[in-house]
């Protein structure tokens, strides 16, 4: 009788900074860096009896220059080797500047992955004094191959294990780089069936964000969607407070939901949007505003670029912008 096989986990390295060494022109991405993490993964994996798969996304990014593409591209990649090699686990390696926002987008495009993906990166490269890489990623790749298979998309880092939909970065230099202030909300409904094909973009949803602050007019916000974007995301006061009392706010905002949708969210680390508590934020869903009750800003946008990219579109984007899909709301 053959030996039973043993489980593997795939590790997908798409650039960042454990993957950078120091040059005479600062971080650069480290030629031999497949090398080393062929050993630091062996190194980890050789003790829990576990293989890997190591693949890298070509060219590396680094993740301050990713776009509405990157992490619909990741997720494409990582699907197809799931379906090709069966993992255990999936652990993807990511620069910490957009890791929040490519693990929310991920947490959405692979629910039902039947793998549990475990995003993960250092805030120091992996050669440097006192670098964080190989504790990560060790974390990471234990997390990974001992979530259940329908586990949601999770962060590890800096020695927590963190919900990516809930997750931001909240420090550019500690080794704890990212926290979570709000837990998974429960009762996720999954994702929606896709609507027709055919009101899907060609090319990848592109979601901005934009922030009120107390100097902001109607032409700040006009001019932050000149250059035709898919979708707005609103980082309000409070509960979802705004200066509507502004010269021409509320009428533009109004042109502005009827061209493309616009999610409100807060400001605030905790707590969330209620846009029935005041008469501002009555105001807002008065003019085609949608709640966006909790959402982190990263996972906002993450979620409301996926419905755009799967042809979502009018009351039906609204209905599944303000369901919990997969923990990301209250």
């Amino acid at each position: 009788m053959s030996a039973p096989q043993r489980p593997t986990v795939l590790v997908f390295a798409t650039g960042g900074t454990i993957g950078m060494h120091q040059t005479d022109s600062g971080l650069a991405p480290d030629p031999d860096f497949p090398e080393v993490l062929d050993r630091l993964v062996s190194g980890i994996c050789a003790p829990l009896g576990i293989d890997a798969r190591i693949n890298h996304l070509l060219p590396a990014i680094d993740s301050a220059n990713a776009d509405a593409e990157t992490a619909p591209r990741i997720a494409r990649a990582i699907s197809a080797r799931v379906r090709t090699h069966r993992p255990r686990g999936v652990v993807i390696l990511h620069g910490t500047d957009t890791l929040a926002y490519t693990a929310a987008r991920i947490a959405f495009e692979l629910s039902g992955l039947g793998s549990p993906v475990v995003v993960t990166g250092s805030q120091l490269p992996h050669g440097a004094g006192g670098t964080d890489a190989a504790d990560n990623l060790s974390l990471a790749i234990r997390a990974a191959v001992r979530a259940a298979p329908s586990a949601p998309v999770s962060i590890a880092f800096g020695g927590s294990i963190l919900p990516a939909v809930r997750a931001a970065k909240h420090d550019a230099v500690s080794l704890t780089a990212f926290r979570a202030e709000r837990a998974l909300a429960p009762g996720g409904v999954g994702i929606p069936a896709a609507p027709s094909t055919e009101d899907a973009p060609a090319a990848p949803a592109r979601v901005l964000s934009f922030r009120f602050t107390p100097a902001v007019t109607a032409e700040d916000l006009r001019a932050a969607v000149g250059a035709g974007p898919d979708g707005l995301v609103l980082e309000c006061y409070g509960s979802g407070n705004a200066p509507v009392a502004r010269p021409g706010m509320l009428g533009t905002l109004r042109e502005l939901c009827a061209t493309l949708p616009v999610v409100a969210i807060t400001q605030c680390a905790t707590g969330g949007v209620d846009l029935t508590r005041y008469a501002v934020g009555r105001e807002l869903a008065a003019a085609g505003v949608i709640d966006g009750s909790d959402l982190t800003v990263e996972a906002a946008t993450a979620k409301l670029g996926f419905l755009l990219d799967r042809g979502h579109r009018g009351e039906d984007l609204r209905v599944a912008m303000e369901r919990n899909l997969v923990g990301e709301r209250a």
